[in-house]
């Protein structure tokens, strides 16, 4: 569901808006119906996908067939790209040729703003839609992108501390597989912040 909204934002922001009819000039005769677009016609519109997480994790597994099945259900043409491994360098790269080959539309992850942030707002500047999503939520707005799908770092770890809390939980573990994902870092904090609050102890295995 997530990635349909994203794409039908995407499409959205693509889409020109309609040129004002001047009250001073006749109206146009009415046009004949134009024929039933049929339900198998591509649109005309090419976006790229570029998230930090390859398409055969587990996790990311489940967001590719969610790219999927949203470029087949607005009948668009979708690029999913994603970096070997968790590779900042090499994503800025495919986020650069992705703004370099003029799509309509780009989706993007941002695990970390310093590392990617001068290839999005590049994107940005070069009038393309940008909507960021999984991560990002702190720094979307001030990169310039349209809009985030996702949820707030912070808030989400620390909702799961207050939730294994009140489980009774007086020690525990928060797993960071992905070092340098600002995102996973913030769930943390938040997490252990919780869990401090209750007189719990967090340690964090990165």
């Amino acid at each position: 569901m997530g990635l349909f909204v994203t794409l039908a934002l995407i499409v959205v922001a693509c889409a020109a808006p309609p040129s004002p009819v001047s009250s001073d000039q006749p109206e146009a005769p009415e046009a004949a119906p134009a024929a039933a677009e049929s339900s198998q016609e591509m649109r005309p519109y090419h976006f790229i996908v570029v998230s930090h997480g390859q398409a055969s994790d587990p996790f990311w597994s489940v967001v590719k067939n969610g790219v999927d099945a949203a470029a087949k259900d607005m009948r668009v043409n979708v690029d999913y790209q994603a970096p070997g491994t968790f590779d900042m360098v090499a994503m800025a790269q495919l986020i650069d040729a992705a703004v370099a080959s003029q799509p309509d539309g780009l989706v993007v992850s941002i695990p970390d703003a310093d590392a990617l942030g001068d290839s999005i707002r590049a994107a940005v500047e070069a009038g393309i839609p940008v909507i960021s999503m999984n991560s990002g939520s702190d720094v979307a707005k001030e990169l310039g992108v349209l809009n985030h799908v996702g949820q707030t770092e912070y808030e989400a770890g620390y909702g799961g501390g207050q939730r294994m809390a009140a489980a009774g939980v007086t020690k525990a573990l928060c797993v960071n597989q992905e070092v340098g994902n600002v995102a996973l870092d913030l769930r943390c904090q938040g997490f252990t912040d919780a869990m401090a609050e209750a007189g719990a102890t967090v340690e964090i295995l990165a």
